[in-house]
């Protein structure tokens, strides 16, 4: 009789155990998690399917409007007839709306963690010109003279945040360009390009995470190079030109707390810019010192860019992993 009572009592701790493993619910999504752990990030007005990853008797789902304050003071409203496993929302109605379900299940009841609806938020393109030193000469705002035979390397300033690029040599005359537009250069379509002749460049650049949503480089941004023998051209050796280097030392890479940059033969570096993979500024610093260290402890772990201009005009381009 007490091993039968042994066993009953085992029994009905497994049944209790099983119960409560049933009553964790878990909201999903395809997009749940794309970019940020617990965010549903929309492109534009398109529709998105959250469910449960377990089953259960009985569903509602509550939404809560996403408020700046922390506690959130909107109320959690049950939504009408979202009395299903799965619960569909979309882009135009439930942007920045946090979500959860409650469940029930025989005798257990629980609610999961909630998660928000966002919009998909980027910065807009820039371009950043690298010059080989002693090769080249502005003349005017985005207009310079270029030795003949070097080479200019044209970058996205956001090469994480853009897909698939257009690059012009000439200003296109419409936005969107027309697949025919005479100042399409043909098969350049990566984040940067080497201009090595004349022209007035720029491009236009879809997003990653949202092919669909794409921007043109402003007017007043494409820059105009004029390759020719000009006269400070002589001082140049006859060899080949060879492009700058446009990295430099970033460490401890990865890093918890401080980053270092630079080498001590730059000295000062005029603007240290730091940004994450979805193009939005993080710091910014002027008068930089290469042994100064740079305070990221306060930065979600993941991956950053760090752009460093020098006082001569040096651009240099890094990713540091934030741990």
């Amino acid at each position: 009789m007490k091993t039968k009572l042994i066993f009953l009592a085992f029994y009905l701790l497994l049944s209790i155990v099983n119960v409560q493993a049933q009553c964790t619910p878990t909201i999903t999504s395809p997009r749940l998690g794309a970019l940020f752990a617990d965010k549903v990030v929309f492109c534009n007005t398109e529709t998105e399917v959250l469910s449960t990853t377990q089953t259960y008797g009985t569903y509602q789902w509550y939404k809560q409007q996403w408020d700046w304050q922390s506690p959130n003071p909107n109320p959690w409203v049950a939504i009408a007839g979202a009395t299903s496993q799965t619960l569909t929302i979309n882009g135009g109605n439930d942007m920045l709306y946090y979500f959860k379900v409650m469940v029930t299940d025989g005798d257990c009841q629980a609610e999961s963690p909630a998660i928000l609806a966002d919009g998909y938020a980027y910065g807009l393109p820039f371009m950043m010109a690298n010059f080989t030193p002693g090769t080249y000469e502005q003349i005017a705002p985005g207009e310079y003279n270029i030795c003949e035979g070097a080479t200019v390397q044209l970058d996205d300033g956001f090469p994480q945040l853009y897909g698939v690029h257009t690059w012009f040599k000439c200003l296109p005359a419409t936005n969107p360009p027309l697949p025919t537009d005479p100042c399409i250069i043909a098969g350049a379509t990566g984040d940067s390009y080497n201009a090595t002749t004349s022209g007035v460049y720029g491009f236009y650049a879809c997003t990653e995470y949202c092919p669909d949503q794409c921007e043109m480089l402003a007017d007043f941004a494409f820059i105009k190079l004029n390759f020719g023998s000009w006269g400070f051209c002589s001082n140049l050796g006859t060899g080949e030109i060879k492009p700058k280097e446009n990295t430099l030392a970033v460490y401890p890479n990865p890093t918890t707390q401080f980053l270092y940059i630079g080498k001590e033969s730059d000295k000062t570096y005029n603007n240290v810019s730091i940004i994450d993979m979805s193009g939005k500024l993080i710091l910014q610093k002027t008068s930089h010192q290469y042994k100064e260290p740079i305070d990221v402890s306060s930065f979600v772990p993941g991956t950053y860019m760090i752009v460093s201009k020098t006082l001569d005009g040096k651009v240099y381009k890094n990713k540091f992993i934030k741990k």
